[in-house]
């Protein structure tokens, strides 16, 4: 009989975490943008995509993450000694609660205030401010990585039980204007 609880339990748990497994692998980055929408966003072409999709697991906290970028032709954002003239990149971290996406995203919210603060920091100097019209709450941080470089701009937002980053770099151009654009698309297709 204990055999039988334990197989009926792990079953459950197998269950359960099949299920959410497949709700969050259904919301995967790459699946709310693809590389022609990133070209009309940041123009010139653009032909290097990069992705990352980690799965949930209990030492995750149960995050989705996937990342989707899209930068010039020989770019390689994981090596690259200098950011990219052009490029945009979403990152999703889909979490079992909204109240987890909260968290999340307060903490976000709270570590790039800190890092604006800080000198040699890659945001020192930089701007946030907060956006209304994005998803449930959402932040905008503007910074140049160093001079004559190009301008960075993240939104980072919340909607449902998801927290969001859309990145843009420009080295010409309203990244910041770009980024808004692009969030507000990527908002409009999540659940």
């Amino acid at each position: 009989m204990k055999s039988l609880i334990l197989l009926v339990s792990m079953f459950g748990v197998l269950v359960w975490a099949s299920v959410a497994a497949a709700d969050s692998k259904s919301l995967m980055a790459c699946s709310l943008m693809d590389e022609k929408e990133a070209v009309a966003l940041v123009g010139g072409p653009l032909g290097e995509v990069f992705k990352n999709d980690i799965m949930p697991t209990m030492e995750n906290g149960r995050d989705h993450n996937s990342i989707c970028g899209f930068f010039p032709k020989g770019y390689k954002i994981q090596t690259a000694d200098r950011p990219p003239e052009r490029g945009v990149q979403l990152q999703l971290h889909v979490v079992q609660t909204d109240a987890a996406a909260k968290a999340f995203y307060e903490n976000a919210f709270e570590s790039d205030q800190e890092m604006t603060r800080m000198s040699g920091s890659p945001l020192a100097g930089g701007k946030i401010s907060t956006l209304k019209g994005i998803g449930k709450a959402a932040f905008l941080t503007e910074s140049k990585v160093e001079p004559g470089s190009s301008a960075v701009a993240t939104i980072t937002l919340r909607k449902g039980s998801v927290m969001g980053q859309v990145q843009v770099w420009k080295k010409t151009g309203p990244a910041g204007e770009i980024a808004k654009s692009a969030a507000g698309k990527v908002v409009t297709r999540l659940p």
